[in-house]
């Protein structure tokens, strides 16, 4: 179990809708580019979050790059490597990475994923399903999942938040 870290769950941004478009949209982009602030500068308050260290999206697909070309920005921005190396439908094989490798102590990871596994990631990493959306809807892009693990390694937070930061957030909580 990761000690004293927090793992923060993002769907990649906005898509067209159309199976062979496999990018973001102007939409999407526009989401991409304002993570960077967004992530760059954590609300503090009272459960503060530090800036992510490590940074992981879906590998890309013939269905989706979605969820590289949502953090590539911000991995830009914090000259952090993107790790690229786990497939959307193998989340298991993610969470027991991360529930597993000390690696990802003391640290703040961002995951980037499809809305189709990315609760199934969240209930593998332990959060319960009470704790989370029942469903991740489709047009939903602005939905934040915080996991918090504490020195021992076990989940002490969950919660689930809607980013409100493009104009179509406003008004939809998990």
């Amino acid at each position: 179990m990761p000690k004293s870290a927090t793992v923060l769950l993002i769907r990649h941004a906005e898509k067209s809708g159309d199976p062979l478009d496999v990018a973001l949209t102007p939409a999407g982009e526009a989401r991409a580019q304002a993570y960077v602030a967004y992530f760059r500068n954590l609300p503090r308050g009272p459960a503060p979050v530090a800036t992510p260290t490590h940074l992981i999206a879906a590998t890309d697909s013939v269905h989706s790059t979605r969820s590289r070309l949502t953090l590539e920005p911000l991995a830009a921005s914090l000259d952090v490597p993107l790790d690229l190396s786990v497939a959307d439908h193998d989340f298991q094989r993610l969470a027991d990475r991360l529930l597993g490798d000390s690696h990802y102590d003391s640290a703040t990871t961002m995951i980037c994923w499809h809305h189709g596994q990315i609760l199934a990631l969240a209930h593998a990493l332990g959060a319960p399903p009470s704790s989370l959306p029942a469903i991740w809807p489709d047009p939903i892009f602005g939905w934040l999942l915080r996991l918090d693990f504490d020195a021992s390694g076990q989940l002490h937070g969950v919660q689930a938040s809607n980013q409100q930061l493009m104009f179509d957030d406003h008004g939809v909580s998990p």
